[in-house]
């Protein structure tokens, strides 16, 4: 659909009579499909079906969840679909014995699933199954089969036989851009047919009851209803534009551990004669009075630390494991409370990529049995850890649900950009302006309007609706950035202003931290502070 490779809405009803089965339900009474469940190029798809207990009408929930990769990759689980299911009274369906139908007039096929490739909806052979088509008044009959070679073992209805007797819907003379959405009393008389005969009729606005019998007429299947909603391309391109955040998912600790010894500094552990296979090194405590001068600190601490052990040659049979505390979150009630081990935690991922193996990052809690936790928790061979209370978790990238993601107001005062006339201040400038609809806008570089293509900017912005107001500001400067925000009202800032100096670990020095700070950490702490 769309370029996108999707499971059928028919597979979730069969999966939806399959779970019914298990629990002694017969009915599917309410099925809703919420989002499509999008099939990946290469690599597999976990599904979870999930049936709620009985509740006191003897109804049943029903929910179907995909994950993409193994479940313990920390990847989000995507709910596609809703339900109820309970055991109805019996019925014994609709025979179709007399086909076709007397009087109906036949519907001519010829170029259906070209003409459906060109609209966007694609079928591969085993989906191109509706053989004949007839209409009698305001009902259609469809004639449907699967290809040679095909079975139906194992299934109760073939997802891509009832899929196919659905394309007769647009031959009616309706939109053929619509899909399933909401099916209701589902039942099924019978299983194993490779040929179907299907009566679609009218059950309502956008809704159709369905009879399906076998290739003799034999009942097969009965849908009391099917609302049918147009297709949405954005939700078929939902793996394709997904964000992506981190989750710290648990990792499991065993009773064994690692010998580890922990030291204070590494110069009295060189001139140890038996090196252990870790060495725990606690980040010390910055005596700064502020997060600023506490984030250089604890970076130049971690940047000596790093290249003093990367550098001697008597630490190759070792690792190194900076063990911080409060630098990380892995919950979203947790708050991040030291922001200078934090810093800490920048630098050393930056080092970990450049020497894989050689240095682990530990955060802990307060607790003790976090602390005693350390040996085994090192031996899991994750490099980066948080343990908290003794369990430990590790970072992996996840998809974040759109549906959970803020979505910010601006205001109507000024949107603050700070390093406005550069490459990314520019982009976000644009972005801000013709996708988020901030119409006035504040935009703070060293040279303001003066800067290289400025008025270029300006121009731009204003013909997209916005009003544009250039200041000169070095927001690493406190005073500075005190006397901009008293001549201006803002609702909200971006901050972007940056400079690059980008080195290796073993040729960074604190000087070049320092300098890289100061318009990026400096900077937003004074924003923070003045706003």
């Amino acid at each position: 659909v769309q370029g996108s490779t999707l499971l059928p809405g028919t597979a979730f009803v069969e999966l939806a009579i399959r779970a019914g089965d298990q629990v002694g339900c017969d009915l599917v009474e309410e099925l809703t499909l919420e989002a499509p469940l999008v099939l990946p190029e290469n690599g597999s798809v976990r599904v979870q079906v999930w049936v709620g207990a009985e509740d006191e009408s003897g109804r049943r929930e029903l929910t179907f969840h995909s994950s993409a990769g193994d479940v313990e990759d920390g990847r989000t689980w995507t709910r596609h679909a809703t339900g109820v299911l309970r055991a109805g009274e019996s019925s014994a369906g609709t025979s179709l014995v007399e086909w076709p139908p007397v009087g109906a007039e036949v519907v001519d096929l010829d170029g259906l699933y070209d003409g459906m490739a060109d609209g966007g909806f694609a079928y591969g052979p085993v989906f191109q199954g509706l053989r004949a088509v007839w209409r009698g008044g305001d009902e259609m009959f469809a004639e449907v089969g699967l290809p040679d070679g095909v079975a139906a073992d194992g299934f109760g209805l073939h997802p891509a036989l009832l899929d196919a007797a659905l394309h007769a819907i647009g031959l009616a003379g309706g939109d053929s851009d619509r899909w399933p959405f909401a099916w209701s009393g589902v039942r099924l008389h019978a299983s194993g047919a490779t040929v179907l005969r299907v009566r679609l009729s009218p059950a309502g606005a956008d809704r159709l009851a369905l009879a399906v019998a076998d290739g003799t007429g034999a009942p097969v299947a009965t849908i009391d209803s099917l609302e049918l909603r147009p297709v949405s391309a954005t939700l078929t391109r939902q793996d394709r534009d997904s964000l992506f955040g981190v989750d710290w998912v648990p990792v499991p600790v065993s009773d064994g551990d690692l010998p580890t010894t922990e030291w204070s500094d590494l110069e009295a552990l060189a001139e140890s004669v038996d090196l252990p296979g870790f060495v725990v090194l606690p980040c010390p405590i910055t005596s700064a009075s502020d997060p600023v001068a506490g984030a250089h600190e604890a970076a130049h601490w971690a940047l000596n630390t790093v290249q003093s052990w990367l550098a001697d040659e008597r630490f190759d049979a070792s690792r190194l494991a900076i063990v911080t505390s409060g630098a990380v979150a892995t919950t979203a009630d947790e708050d991040v409370r030291n922001l200078a081990h934090a810093t800490v935690w920048g630098l050393v991922r930056s080092a970990q990529s450049e020497n894989p193996d050689r240095i682990v990052l530990v955060d802990i809690d307060d607790e003790t049995t976090s602390l005693d936790a350390l040996p085994s928790v090192l031996a899991t061979g994750e490099t980066q850890l948080a343990v908290r209370s003794g369990a430990a978790t590790a970072p992996r990238m996840a998809r974040v649900r759109q549906s959970v993601v803020d979505d910010p107001g601006f205001g109507s005062d000024a949107v603050l950009v700070t390093g406005a006339t550069g490459t990314l201040g520019g982009l976000l400038a644009r972005h801000l302006v013709a996708e988020r609809g901030v119409r006035n806008l504040l935009l703070v570089s060293r040279r303001g309007a003066a800067a290289e293509g400025a008025e270029e900017l300006r121009a731009e912005l204003v013909a997209l609706g916005a009003e544009v107001a250039f200041a000169a500001c070095d927001v690493a400067d406190r005073e500075a950035v005190a006397g901009l925000l008293a001549g201006h009202r803002i609702s909200a800032v971006v901050h972007t202003a940056g400079v690059l100096d980008d080195a290796t670990i073993g040729s960074l020095t604190a000087e070049r931290i320092d300098g890289v700070f100061r318009p990026k950490v400096d900077a937003a702490w004074h924003l923070h502070e003045l706003t």
